[in-house]
C-alpha cells in the first residue's frame, strides 16, 4: 500500500461534496489538485486548480464528483484514462454515466491504471449480472450505498421535510426544470 501523505488526489468537481472531500484530504497531508466546470478561486488555499489533462497525468488518485447531464457522459473515457498516470486509482461515488464502464474495465484488465473503487453505474438498480467491472481486476463495487448512513438518511429526510414546508408557504426551493 501506499501512505494518503505521499499521494496526489485530483477532485474533479468541485462543489459541495467534491469541496468536502478535498477538505478531509488536506487533514490527511495530500497534495490535492482540483477542476471544476467553473473555476473556484475560493478555493485557492486547499485545491491547486489545474486544466483536466493535468489533473489526470499528475494525479495518483482520481475521484470524481461530477453531476450527470449530457455534457459529463462518458467523460472519463478511452481517451480521459489515456491521460491517467499509470499505476492511478479512479474513483467514482458521483454518477454511473460518468465513466465508460467499457473503457476502464478495459484499462484495468490491460493494466493502464491500478485499479477502481466504483459506488455507481450507469444504470440501476439492478445492474446488469455481466456489467464489464465486475470481471475486471483491481476494483471494488458496492451497490450505491455510499450514503446509506443513518446521518445521511436523516439529513435527507429533513431536507424533503423542508421542501414540503416551503412549498406549502409558496416559497418553494431547490425546483427542478
Amino acid at each position: 500500500g501506499r501512505e494518503l501523505p505521499n499521494l496526489t488526489v485530483g477532485i474533479v468537481g468541485l462543489g459541495r461534496i467534491g469541496e468536502t472531500v478535498a477538505r478531509h484530504l488536506q487533514g490527511f497531508g495530500c497534495r490535492i489538485l482540483g477542476w471544476n466546470r467553473t473555476p473556484r478561486a475560493d478555493l485557492s488555499d486547499l485545491v491547486e486548480a489545474v486544466e483536466l489533462d493535468e489533473l489526470l497525468s499528475r494525479s495518483d488518485i482520481v475521484s470524481l464528483h461530477l453531476t450527470a447531464c449530457p455534457e459529463t457522459e462518458h467523460f472519463i473515457d478511452v481517451a480521459a484514462i489515456e491521460k491517467m498516470k499509470d499505476g492511478a486509482v479512479l474513483i467514482n461515488t458521483a454518477r454511473g454515466p460518468v465513466v465508460d464502464s467499457d473503457a476502464l474495465a478495459g484499462a484495468l484488465k490491460e493494466g493502464r491504471i491500478a485499479g477502481a473503487c466504483i459506488d455507481v453505474f450507469e444504470n440501476e438498480p439492478p445492474v446488469r449480472k455481466d456489467h464489464p467491472l465486475f470481471s475486471a481486476p483491481n476494483t471494488i463495487v458496492t451497490p450505491h450505498v455510499a450514503f446509506a448512513t443513518k446521518e445521511a438518511l436523516v439529513k435527507r429526510a429533513v431536507i424533503v421535510f423542508d421542501n414540503v414546508v416551503n412549498y406549502l408557504d409558496g416559497t418553494p426551493r431547490n425546483v427542478i426544470g
